[in-house]
């Protein structure tokens, strides 16, 4: 377990007449009244007991829920509550697991099962609320959707960001009319604090949770929605459902455009929109993309820059960076935002870019450019490499191309902006493997780090950006849905269909009432 999730301590040995003991412990923080305790503590018990089989007995013994998991392993479980002293906020309750291995330690693997089952805790009343209240947008969206409840009659299909802006987007869909129990959700495997109480909330919920790399996900979504006569429609990000359904039909599958079948996809990331480039006329539904639509442009690509940026440089060691070369590659919405937060931390930014148009709007904005990026890398001799391509941006002639000590940072869905294989194929001897970076060294005596072992530095044990930045987009993304199970569109994918939908919608009126400048003039929310 990550060291964000209050995980389990390392085993500590007691001596004991009959032999050493091993105990491990570990908490689930949850905001609550105090008298949901006891009701919280069964639950999260009976949950821990149903991983561990049918004939696991669950006792009451001097106010603790025991239970023995497996052989040599057994489970004590407390509720406390937080006394806080200031007054602030809700009360804190802690479920409390405390795992005692008699003879042999607990194996780390076996621990860490049992504390991923006991933290898969679902959000309380008061959290679900408070949630809610971080991301207005959304749920104004909802209250001008409602009427007809859109989605009734839909087997929504989302791939989602384990954060507690999921919880709140799916309770969205349920108020348009979306079945819970036809729903399901593709887990994209990040390390986020809540990542396991979101995902015991949606099962709570009667939401089925898959592994977002299952190949088989989209097809079984399909066949169950078709068992109960629903139509599919799927909330995207990054790609994995139309290109998935495109493939199925090139390899004799059912169309997915039939009777009952998909009317069409949400697709929010521009990875997503690349892996249907050259496949358009293949299309037998809309995808609505709000990835390339002016809201998510323009809004929201600032609010990744900035967090990409922080966390890369809080990742790099004790590094005086202005002054140093960084280089940025991919000229999009967020890479221009990244290389002009760059130069305001005063390094020296050169910019690559495929497309001519962005190469020219980034020399003429005062940057380093070069139509080869080896050459580019040879000459600027980059500290920071920002990959923001959305595609695979550094391969071999990349990395032969490096002069200098670098680091790499990919702000791209998954972990497809630099080629990690060609990367280990090139180094010699084996990386140096730390918490959030590794260490390759290239033939020359070159080191390359890779930051967050190649996957986005933005989503880097940490929620990404808060709920309050996350609402705009998923706000879209719910009149995308909409639009698509009400409208009538014709199949592919028509950018100018999504902005005109976005635009008449009043959200962006919305956004601008609440965040404008006459929302200056208004007092703020008190705190929950």
């Amino acid at each position: 377990m990550d060291r964000e999730t209050n995980t389990l301590t390392a085993p500590r040995p007691d001596h004991r007449a009959d032999g050493p003991v091993s105990f491990a412990a570990t908490a689930v923080e949850v905001a609550g009244d105090p008298e949901d305790g006891p009701r919280l503590l069964r639950r999260a018990a009976r949950r821990l007991c149903e991983a561990a089989g049918p004939d696991t007995v669950l006792t009451h013994t001097g106010g603790e829920l025991t239970a023995r998991l497996e052989p040599g392993l057994h489970a004590a479980m407390y509720v406390s509550t937080e006394m806080r002293r200031d007054g602030a906020g809700s009360p804190l309750l802690r479920l409390n697991l405390r795992l005692s291995g008699r003879g042999a330690a607990p194996s780390p693997a076996a621990l860490e099962r049992w504390a991923e089952v006991w933290h898969r805790q679902a959000l309380s009343a008061l959290e679900v609320v408070r949630v809610a209240g971080e991301l207005p947008l959304m749920s104004a969206a909802v209250e001008r959707l409602r009427p007809g409840r859109p989605l009734e009659g839909f087997a929504v299909l989302v791939t989602g960001h384990f954060l507690t802006d999921l919880v709140h987007l799916v309770g969205c869909l349920a108020e348009l009319g979306a079945p819970l129990d036809a729903m399901t959700v593709l887990r994209k495997d990040y390390a986020y604090q809540w990542r396991h109480r979101v995902h015991g909330h949606l099962v709570e919920q009667g939401v089925r949770v898959v592994d977002a790399g299952d190949p088989a996900a989209v097809r079984e979504h399909t066949e169950r929605a078709r068992r109960r006569g629903l139509r599919c429609l799927a909330l995207d990000d990054g790609g994995y459902v139309a290109p998935a359904l495109l493939d199925q039909a090139r390899a004799g599958g059912a169309a997915p455009a039939g009777p009952g079948e998909w009317a069409g996809v949400v697709e929010q990331t521009m990875s997503g929109i690349y892996k249907l480039q050259g496949r358009e006329p293949e299309l037998p539904f809309p995808v609505f993309s709000v990835a390339q639509s002016r809201l998510k442009g323009r809004i929201e690509s600032y609010w990744i820059a900035e967090k990409a940026v922080t966390t890369a440089l809080d990742l790099l060691p004790a590094l005086k960076i202005e002054g140093q070369p960084a280089l940025v590659v991919g000229y999009g919405n967020v890479g221009a935002q990244i290389a002009a937060l760059l130069t305001q931390r005063r390094m020296r930014v050169a910019v690559h870019d495929a497309d001519i148009l962005q190469l020219i709007d980034a020399h003429e904005s005062g940057y380093v450019t070069d139509r080869d990026l080896p050459a580019l890398l040879d000459r600027h001799e980059p500290l920071l490499v920002f990959g923001v391509t959305g595609r695979t941006s550094m391969s071999t002639r990349e990395f032969r191309s490096l002069r200098r000590p670098a680091y790499l940072a990919s702000v791209s869905s998954r972990d497809i902006e630099f080629d990690l294989p060609a990367l280990e194929a090139l180094a010699e001897g084996d990386p140096v493997t730390r918490p959030s970076s590794s260490t390759h060294v290239l033939p020359g005596g070159v080191d390359v780090t890779v930051l967050a072992g190649g996957r986005p530095v933005n989503f880097h044990e940490t929620d990404s950006i808060s709920n309050l930045h996350s609402d705009l987009v998923y706000a879209g993304m719910l009149i995308g849905a909409c639009a698509v199970a009400t409208r009538p569109a014709p199949p592919g994918l028509d950018r100018g269909w999504a902005d005109a939908v976005l635009e008449e919608s009043g959200l962006l009126l919305d956004y601008y009432d609440r965040y404008g400048p006459r929302a200056t003039a208004r007092p703020a929310a008190p705190r929950r």
